[in-house]
């Protein structure tokens, strides 16, 4: 039996487990999809074309279906469909769906197997870009099938209220609040049967967390109606006042009893405590503090605080005598009822991280290994961060039975931030929530959900530790920028106007990761955006020095994507930022980081070799001051290696892109700082130390080009190892549809496609297959000619050198490698490290030497 489920994530399973291969090619997966929502009904062929084909004539759209039911019968088994005139379905007997199930479950009244088998939203994350007909059509079945999964949830946690059944009630209204995170009818019913079950601190967290949710995500303020909640749930938190012992009774007869007092009014904030509220104006994730409410004396009438009325005098004075100690008790009830408001709970670091033990919401508590586990794997994930101070598993342990409410164990933990999680199990698949937690907020800062099959559970355990561990460090990061930058200026204008520019710079970074290379542009007009919030910030606070660092790494950010004759302007642009920000701050490191990395990109333009030689020199003082002021600094870091690397200082360069990693706590240029390693390893003979980097940039980046680019690179440089010339041709092809010839050149790195052709010509040459090296070298010629980009005949003298002597050629060889350095004599000394190449230019002074990577020099990143 073929199991297949489209409910989430598309998955095919046969009796062997999930499969991979032929049939699940996206055209044919979209084609098992519309045959699962027929529900065992026939589908006519013309009405497949017309949803995946639509863009073909009809014979080829016609041959397009018979070939990818003829791979799916070899793949899925011959019984898989049934095959009438015209007509194609899926056979009972041989295929099972979830779609068909959950639907049967709903028609039979099995809501809650119904709920059990809605994974996530229709083909989740499932996307066909040249088939618009069947887009739409997902999106309808998304949404139909949506609707019926909501209506399922809402119905069982009705009926589970109707039964009495407050923590049954709470479960599925969480289940519907994870599924339409934005309906605040949602977020308040579930309050209510968190407080119904006796959860009123999980009730409360659950309102400033969707409030916090509303206002980041809509940027609207929650309805009054769950402010009204809240308060409610406040006051019903705070205990009623204890009455004073009994007095001790004497010998003597005891005097008359004392008319009691009125009670104190047990519906406010406890005493001395700060009420919170959220406030339509916090920023999301935050919470405006009301005034202190000051302490209530223990009875009496008047207003909070004030001391009880006096008795009478003269019996005042019978107590004093009877009762010593009474005077010293109303001593102590005035002194209360006299102090100074108590201040507002401390916000510590949110650097300072506890992760509290996640639950195990599997049936029969069959996970808890996992659980557990999975907790203290992220304890020590996030503990080798430099930058984070996390509690220990023995700190976080006397919690972890959930007794005390978060907020009373983040004060005793004296942390800023807390990890909460939680597992369950969904068939043969395991699934993890997160939540990352202000601490003195209570407000959610990041939620996430990890589904991953079961297997080997320690492989299993560290792959999710090393997964949330990523996304909660650059949760973090965020965080810690934004309360820096609110520490650092006055003016809530500059503020906003560079909390603005951050989210244009990160839209842009997206843009720039595209494929199509009409972003490329897109992403250029989004810096120049960025710039612009960033100069009216300036204008705003000229005393603040921060738009102007962010201004410059903007202008560098520029430079990457424009042609190389382009660069130097924008790139002298961030140096003259820098040196305003200096003039009035010598000593500041983030500025001497900024005009170190645009000294390095500036040198690597340099053709005179003494003044390449000079920006050199002034751009690692630079660095080495600004690490030696904050060695935080992991850009400066990062630079500095990359720098080492250009002037052959292999072992520094590595020892500098170590302490970048190690200070990039939040994961911020993570990409380039593991590239720097990859490079010094590389360039240091480290093939094995450069594998890993290189593995764990694919891991931590998956997607991204510049990881398979180095596997790439790798080949060629590891003469260690046999010539694999069949895999870097693989790789070249993957390269091609990564990072498309044509979005490249859109992106400034014209060159990157005939850099990889070479490398790879480069191993075909080892592995003894010289005619296609010979060839590949032509093609490059023609390629570089042809790119516009003057830059492109510079690198390719040192990828042709490289085969050239490969094949023996010395005099081409030598020949080719003395134009590179004369168009890049910065780059010597890190040549003459090249074992293959050091014979050519030894002694000659006009050498230089090669790029690693296919892509534009710049900073971080090895030149080419």
């Amino acid at each position: 039996m073929i199991r297949i489920e489209m409910l989430g994530d598309p998955l095919l399973s046969g009796p062997g487990g999930p499969m991979r291969g032929r049939a699940t090619y996206k055209r044919r997966l979209a084609l098992l999809s519309v045959l699962a929502a027929a529900r065992g009904r026939p589908v006519g062929r013309e009405r497949l074309m017309a949803l995946l084909w639509s863009e073909l004539p009809a014979d080829s759209a016609r041959h397009s279906l018979s070939e990818a039911l003829y791979v799916l019968r070899k793949e899925l088994g011959d019984g898989v469909f049934v095959l009438l005139a015209g007509e194609v379905g899926l056979s009972p007997g041989h295929a099972w769906t979830d779609v068909d199930e959950f639907e049967r479950a709903l028609d039979e009244g099995r809501a809650a197997e119904a709920a059990r088998l809605y994974r996530g939203p229709f083909m989740y994350g499932f996307h066909v870009s040249d088939a618009p007909e069947y887009e739409r059509w997902v999106d309808g079945e998304r949404d139909r099938l949506a609707r019926l999964y909501a209506r399922a949830v809402q119905g069982l946690a009705e009926a589970a209220e109707a039964a009495g059944e407050p923590v049954e009630a709470a479960e599925w209204w969480r289940q519907l609040a994870a599924h339409d995170p934005y309906s605040s009818r949602v977020a308040l019913r579930l309050a209510r049967a968190l407080r119904a079950a006796g959860e009123g601190a999980a009730a409360l967290r659950h309102v400033n967390a969707h409030a916090a949710f509303l206002r980041e995500e809509l940027g609207v303020a929650p309805d009054a109606e769950l402010l009204e909640f809240a308060a409610a749930v406040r006051a019903e938190a705070v205990p009623a006042p204890v009455p004073p012992p009994p007095l001790p009774r004497h010998s003597a007869a005891a005097p008359a009893p004392e008319p009691p007092g009125e009670a104190a009014d047990p519906a406010g904030p406890a005493a001395g405590v700060p009420e919170r509220v959220p406030h339509a104006g916090s920023p999301p994730g935050h919470e405006a503090s009301a005034a202190p409410v000051p302490a209530r004396s223990s009875g009496g009438t008047g207003p909070p605080g004030a001391a009880a009325p006096p008795s009478p005098p003269a019996r005042g004075r019978r107590r004093a005598r009877a009762y010593p100690w009474a005077a010293l008790l109303l001593a102590v009830a005035l002194l209360l009822a006299l102090r100074p408001p108590a201040a507002a709970p401390p916000r510590y670091d949110p650097r300072r991280v506890a992760v509290m033990y996640f639950e195990d919401n599997s049936p029969a508590g069959e996970l808890g290994y996992l659980a557990r586990g999975l907790t203290e794997m992220l304890i020590h994930e996030l503990g080798q961060v430099d930058g984070l101070e996390v509690v220990s598993r023995n700190g976080v342990k006397p919690y972890r039975d959930g007794r005390l409410p978060l907020d009373s164990v983040a004060a005793r933990l004296r942390v800023g931030s807390m990890v909460e999680g939680s597992v369950q199990r969904a068939g043969d698949r395991v699934q993890v929530a997160v939540h990352l937690v202000d601490a003195s907020t209570l407000a959610e800062l990041e939620s996430r959900v990890i589904v991953r099959d079961m297997g080997d559970v320690i492989a299993l355990q560290g792959a999710l530790a090393r997964e949330v561990s990523r996304s909660l460090r650059r949760r973090l990061g965020r965080e810690v920028r934004l309360r820096e930058a609110g520490a650092e200026t006055r003016s809530a204008d500059a503020l906003r106007l560079v909390l603005r520019a951050g989210e244009v710079r990160d839209d842009a970074a997206d843009v720039a990761r595209s494929r199509d290379p009409a972003d490329a542009a897109g992403a250029r007009v989004l810096l120049a955006r960025a710039d612009s919030l960033l100069a009216a910030a300036q204008a705003a606070d000229p005393h603040w020095s921060r738009p102007a660092v962010l201004r410059g790494w903007v202008a560098i950010a520029a430079a990457e994507m424009l042609d190389q004759p382009a660069r130097p302007d924008r790139l002298r642009t961030a140096e003259a930022l820098a040196n305003r920000v200096l003039q009035r701050d010598p000593g500041r490191p983030e500025a001497l980081e900024l005009r170190g990395a645009a000294r390095w990109s500036l040198a690597l333009r340099r053709t005179e070799p003494g003044a390449a030689d000079r920006d050199l020199k002034e751009a690692e003082r630079d660095l080495r001051a600004a690490v030696a002021a904050d060695s935080s600094r992991a850009e400066a870091w990062a630079v500095l290696s990359s720098l080492l690397l250009a002037r052959g200082r292999f072992a520094e360069a590595g020892v500098a892109a170590r302490h970048a990693l190690r200070a990039d706590a939040f994961l911020a240029d993570a990409d380039r700082m593991l590239l720097g390693l990859f490079f010094g390893a590389l360039r240091g003979a480290d093939y094995r130390l450069a594998g890993e980097v290189c593995a764990q940039g694919a891991g931590l980046f998956p997607g991204d080009w510049r990881f398979v680019e180095c596997r790439l690179t790798l080949l060629r440089a590891d003469a260690s190892r046999a010539p694999e010339a069949a895999l870097a041709w693989r790789l070249v092809a993957d390269l091609e549809q990564l990072d498309p010839p044509a979005r490249a050149a859109a992106d400034g790195r014209a060159y990157a496609p005939i850099y990889r052709r070479m490398v790879a010509a480069a191993v075909s040459a080892r592995a003894g297959d010289t005619a296609r090296a010979r060839l590949e070298v032509q093609r490059g010629r023609t390629g570089a000619a042809a790119s516009g980009d003057p830059q492109s005949p510079v690198a390719l003298a040192y990828d042709e050198a490289y085969v050239l002597a490969l094949l023996g050629d010395r005099a081409g060889a030598r020949a080719r490698i003395r134009e590179y350095l004369v168009a890049r004599p910065a780059l010597r000394p890190m040549v003459l490290r090249v074992p293959l190449l050091r014979g050519l230019v030894s002694g000659d002074a006009a050498a230089g030497t090669p790029a690693g990577s296919g892509s534009a020099p710049g900073p971080g990143a090895p030149a080419r």
